[in-house]
């Protein structure tokens, strides 16, 4: 027999609760069982019993409120539906609605001002925090001239000599042995120049480097500081001698190089162990049931070459130990970002830690490292002859799909279990694939990938993790239409902290990414330039209260008051720019002289059109080409220069002045040559005329024998 037996209870309540809506909560419990005959019954319900896969979180105060609307609202009457009747689709279509670019600029504006409230607070809280500058360590490499090696042959015969236990080089200055630690000698040099060898020793002062390592470096940069020394020293060898005297300069330079390399590195391991945080110890949970992973590899490597290992979650952290027997542990709050990644579409399946602090393991500090194991070959041989229906080829494809099943059910299981020993301290997230984007945060273009709190990459190495809880805006760079990508660049909180770009994003993913933004309540800003956040981000460190004071991050938003401001500017100069009324006088009084010249012309013209359609009315041909040959002499001769001029009069009023000014700077020699030119005119014009007389005389004398004939 089965039974289904289910228990519900309301109005519990909370007294420990620290929100309002969870005071009073329901529970209802439910479980299916199969009783069976001589043995004890089984429990079909098999599901997760962890709080965040069975609760429901209802928004009783939105129900609420749209229940006492429905309420207050008068009861409406039936439809009457008929041939009027539309689709759906219009009803739900409102102005009221808008459309999603609306909505977001809407939703941006209210986190904008959320921004520079959170920004001025933050800053508020910080300003009574300085940076301390660091100085330079101030080595002594003998607390007391006691200490030298006086015993040395070499220093008592003046010559260079390194002390490898105290890291000094004791150098002869004016007859005196000098003791000079390995850290104060920048670098030094040697040199075979004919019968001589030169050593050169550099060394560490103020003013050397401009920049970080300047003045401020030293204890006291005032006081008198070496800068370089050299020695030279004989390369033959006299009679007697075991070695030539350059033979000590050769020794110390080759044992002042091994020195500083080791002083060097020794230094390099120091500064990244400077800012480490001390970790708790492990503590080693003895339970044979521990939760286990066997043949995982770890990323980045702890020697040069690759070594597998077994990851196995203990009391408050994890422990790597590889089969050379390296260990690597990781407690549970320095984790920032657990992220498991299964093997869809993927050749590796992983575990992936984001960490608070840095860990130390192979010499180098680490904020994130990668636990994974790969599924089937990452590697083809193409060379190798395939085909669609091999056997072997089959087999090879099934046992992969059956490991790939195999693998992901015992990382998923090996997650469950941490959160359930951890009580959930530990919750592994999963990336979201849908909502992906490709990007280049490095160098080659990957799928970038949101998960609840971060945005990741965690396929290619090294990884890209951004906190969304440390962005403070996201400006889009390159946006334009002409363009096929666009640039990313995440601003973050702490403004000291180098801004994170990636690059060559294709711009149809540009409201996919907006909308991601938008959902996860992040500002973001766009604009059409490349910018120098470098310079940006100083100049708001440097003054900080000042730059929210002048507006903020608003200079990144296009549609911020700037664009208004020019606007109504613009407008405000159009509308005070009008013509006066003398200049429009004028004008109408220049346009009314041209016109009526025009007129005058035109009626000239058409005059002397009608005269002589009457004259050619009763013309022979020989008349008409005479009277052509007078035109063209007329034409010639310069009867038209005459009405040019009484038309050039007529508009050439308003440049008299020119004219007389003209004439005051004039020579007397053109003057001459215009008189002459016009009496010429003169001449011309009497000789034209006395032509034309003669020619009417003739004319007049032929037409009454013309008269007759008609």
């Amino acid at each position: 027999m089965v039974f289904n037996v289910s228990v519900g209870i309301t109005d519990l309540k909370n007294q420990s609760a620290s929100e309002k809506g969870a005071e009073t909560y329901a529970l209802f419990i439910g479980d299916t069982a199969v009783v069976n005959e001589g043995q004890p019954a089984t429990v079909i319900t098999q599901s997760k019993k962890r709080v965040k896969n069975v609760c429901i979180f209802l928004k009783e105060e939105e129900d609420e409120s749209g229940q006492s609307e429905q309420e207050n609202e008068p009861p409406t009457p039936p439809e009457q539906l008929g041939r009027g009747k539309r689709s759906t689709v219009l009803e739900s279509k409102l102005r009221q609605e808008g459309s999603a670019e609306e909505k977001r600029k809407e939703r941006q504006k209210e986190l904008a001002r959320q921004l520079n409230e959170e920004a001025q607070k933050r800053l508020a809280q910080m300003s009574g925090k300085t940076d301390q500058e660091k100085v330079r360590k101030n080595t002594v490499s003998y607390k007391s001239s006691k200490d030298l090696p006086w015993k040395e042959p070499e220093v008592k015969e003046l010559k260079i000599f390194v002390d490898k236990r105290y890291e000094t080089v004791i150098l002869p200055i004016f007859g005196i042995p000098v003791p000079f630690h390995i850290s104060t000698i920048k670098n030094i040099s040697q040199s075979v120049e004919g019968d001589y060898t030169y050593l050169r020793v550099n060394f560490f002062h103020p003013g050397a480097a401009v920049g970080k390592g300047d003045l401020t470096s030293f204890q006291s940069p005032e006081s008198t500081h070496l800068k370089e020394i050299t020695y030279r020293s004989t390369n033959t060898k006299e009679p007697g001698e075991l070695s030539a005297p350059s033979s000590n300069l050769n020794t110390a330079f080759r044992i002042i190089k091994e020195v500083q390399k080791k002083f060097k590195t020794r230094e390099a391991e120091e500064r990244e162990k400077e800012n480490l945080v001390k970790q708790d110890t492990l503590v080693l949970s003895q339970n044979k049931g521990n939760p286990k992973l066997k043949d995982l590899y770890i990323r980045p490597n702890i020697v040069q070459k690759r070594i597998s290992g077994t990851l196995e979650a203990h009391t408050n952290g994890f422990r790597y130990t590889s089969i050379r027997g390296d260990k690597v542990d990781i407690l549970y709050n320095n984790i920032k970002h657990a992220i498991f990644q299964p093997c869809d579409g993927e050749m590796i399946i992983l575990l992936h830690f984001h960490l608070k602090n840095a860990i130390m393991f192979g010499k180098k500090k680490h904020n994130d490292v990668q636990f994974y194991t790969e599924v089937g070959e990452i590697t083809t041989d193409l060379g190798k002859h395939q085909h669609m229906h091999d056997r072997d080829d089959l087999a090879a494809e099934q046992a992969e799909r059956e490991l790939r099943h195999k693998l992901k059910s015992a990382f998923i299981s090996f997650t469950d279990k941490v959160a359930k020993m951890t009580n959930s301290e530990i919750e592994f997230d999963t990336p979201f694939k849908e909502l992906g984007f490709p990007g280049a945060p490095f160098r080659s273009t990957v799928l970038l990938q949101p998960t609840s709190g971060s945005l990741v990459n965690l396929t290619e190495w090294p990884p890209f993790v951004v906190s969304l809880e440390e962005v403070e805006l996201v400006h889009f760079e390159r946006v334009s239409f002409s363009l096929k990508n666009f640039d990313m660049v995440f601003i973050f909180k702490d403004y000291n902290r180098k801004v994170s770009m990636i690059n060559a994003i294709p711009m149809n993913m540009l409201d996919h990414v907006k909308e991601w933004l938008n959902s996860c309540d992040i500002r973001y800003t766009e604009g059409t330039q490349s910018l120098n956040w470098t310079k940006i981000m100083k100049t708001i460190t440097e003054d900080p209260e000042g730059f929210f004071e002048t507006g903020g991050w608003s200079f990144l938003d296009p549609d911020s008051g700037d664009e208004e401001q020019v606007e109504e500017e613009e407008s405000e100069e159009d509308e005070a720019y009008q013509p006066s009324g003398s200049e429009t006088g004028e004008d109408e009084s220049e346009e009314s002289e041209y016109s009526e010249a025009d007129s005058d012309v035109s009626s000239d013209y058409s005059g002397s059109e009608d005269e002589e359609a009457a004259e050619e009315s009763g013309k022979d041909w020989s008349d008409l080409e005479r009277e052509a040959a007078e035109e063209d002499r007329k034409r010639l001769t310069g009867d038209y220069v005459e009405e040019d001029r009484s038309s050039k009069k007529k508009k050439g009023s308003s440049h008299d002045k020119y004219d007389s000014k003209r004439s005051k700077h004039s020579s007397p020699k053109k003057d001459k040559h215009k008189s002459s030119s016009r009496d010429h005119d003169r001449h011309h014009k009497s000789s034209s005329s006395s032509s034309k007389r003669k020619r009417e005389d003739s004319e007049s004398r032929k037409s009454p024998k013309k008269k007759s004939r008609k």
